[in-house]
């Protein structure tokens, strides 16, 4: 037999930022459009775990969404609108009232309307608001808490990562998670694969593929540029760990033909590869009187690269980018509208990162003074502080193994999620006054949202 050790491929994910919504509550979820059972588990430990999936209906989900949403929402907000409009002047006066009533903030204001997707900013110095838009619908809370629009199943825009987004001290810095090995632990694998390398059959190869992810252990989770326990740290931690599942084939999105990195990967030398989720936007464009932004795009793309790992734990990266790994990422970024609809998590970073983009070009065209508005309330973090949310501190090492022509292959992986507003708002393009969407004045809407 020959030493299948010798044809060891680790694949190793790595990214930087992305938002979820479990509220270490997490019970079986299934939304509609085929999404994946929704939300983490979070163990006493702090160590994150994917729920066992629950059967549920879809047509009959959907069904006790809308149902909730009419309980809860006036008919008004309840339906689908392809541009609603929030005002975040007079959405810092509805929260300053519920702030000095001692009331709980209504879910229409953490959930801004039902918004499943920013699209665009106003400012309206004429009537001194400041205002974002974008698709909406009626939402509802799924099983696992995740809040979503009743028709597309898509996360809503929520108040929390506005707000988290505002109050960045910088839009230089990076934000998001990253999952890394202890390097101790990672020697210590690279140490006992040199140790049982010796030719074994396929079904004892197999079992050591899988000790020796034991001996690597559970992976450590930073978050950085963010608070710690907020809703976007949760979230960006869990489309990192869904999207580690499904390039290893241990989650498989409903997409005909797609296939895990495990599926196209062939024997090959000891490396390991780190993915990331990235920011991608078409260039974003601005009115020529700086009054109206639109952004577009995809929002969100995977990256790769090839890792080297020493005898005492250490990575670098690898002087070259394997082609298996470029193909499994052009076809990821391919689906990756449909991969946001069926895994909402990664609808999330989308939300996330478009709530980013926007504080950033909020804060670098000063927009507030533009219109003559201070905001205070929306950036006092002691007044209005964030929900505090439990986040994993480790994730476990997944591990899927599979046969080629009497070899195995070993996808092992870590991860994370990242983004630099400022960089993305460094390019602008005029935006045509024929695709400027006309708003409404401000001084004719009593309430901070309209269609």
């Amino acid at each position: 037999m020959s030493d299948i050790f010798r044809s060891l491929t680790a694949a190793l994910v790595l990214c930087s930022l992305g938002f979820a919504q479990n509220n270490n509550q997490g019970q079986n979820n299934q939304g509609q459009n085929n999404q994946f059972p929704g939300g983490i588990l979070i163990n006493a430990d702090g160590v994150i775990a994917s729920p066992q999936a629950g059967r549920i209906n879809p047509a009959l989900e959907q069904k006790r969404l809308k149902e909730l949403a009419g309980q809860h929402l006036s008919s008004e907000m309840a339906t689908a609108s392809q541009l609603r409009k929030v005002s975040l002047v007079k959405l810092e006066k509805e929260l300053q009232k519920a702030v000095d009533a001692g009331r709980e903030i209504d879910p229409k204001l953490r959930y801004l309307a039902g918004i499943t997707q920013l699209q665009y900013i106003f400012a309206v110095p004429e009537t001194g608001d400041l205002v974002i838009a974008g698709p909406a619908e009626g939402f509802a809370p799924l099983q696992d808490e995740r809040v979503v629009g009743v028709e597309s199943g898509r996360p809503v825009l929520t108040l929390d990562d506005l707000l988290v987004m505002l109050r960045l001290a910088s839009m230089r810095q990076s934000l998001g998670c990253s999952f890394d090995p202890e390097p101790s632990r990672l020697a210590a694998a690279h140490a006992w694969n040199n140790a049982n390398s010796a030719p074994a059959s396929l079904n004892v190869a197999r079992q050591r593929f899988y000790q020796m992810a034991k001996v690597l252990g559970n992976w450590n989770v930073t978050i950085f540029g963010l608070p710690k326990s907020c809703h976007a740290a949760v979230t960006a931690v869990e489309a990192d760990y869904q999207m580690k599942r499904i390039a290893l084939g241990l989650d498989r999105p409903r997409i005909r033909g797609f296939r895990s990195y495990l599926d196209m990967a062939r024997p090959g030398g000891n490396t390991m590869r780190r993915w990331w989720f990235a920011a991608r936007y078409e260039v974003i464009e601005r009115s020529p009187d700086g009054h109206v932004f639109h952004i577009s795009g995809p929002r969100l793309q995977l990256l790769s690269q090839d890792e080297l790992v020493d005898a005492e734990g250490n990575r670098s990266d690898a002087a070259f980018t394997e082609i298996t790994a470029e193909k499994y990422t052009r076809q990821f970024n391919k689906h990756m509208q449909a991969l946001c609809t069926q895994v909402p998590s990664f609808a999330g970073i989308q939300n996330l990162f478009d709530l980013a983009v926007a504080a950033a070009l909020i804060q670098s065209n000063d927009l507030p003074s533009a219109v003559g508005w201070q905001p205070t309330l929306l950036l006092d973090d002691k007044a209005l502080p964030v929900q505090e949310y439990t986040v994993p501190t480790e994730v476990p090492s997944l591990v899927n193994v599979k046969s080629v022509s009497r070899s195995l292959l070993l996808g092992v992986t870590g991860g994370g999620v990242t983004i630099v507003p400022d960089r993305i708002i460094r390019r602008t393009n005029v935006l045509p006054a024929d695709r400027t969407p006309e708003i409404m004045s401000a001084d004719a809407v009593a309430s901070w949202w309209w269609d």
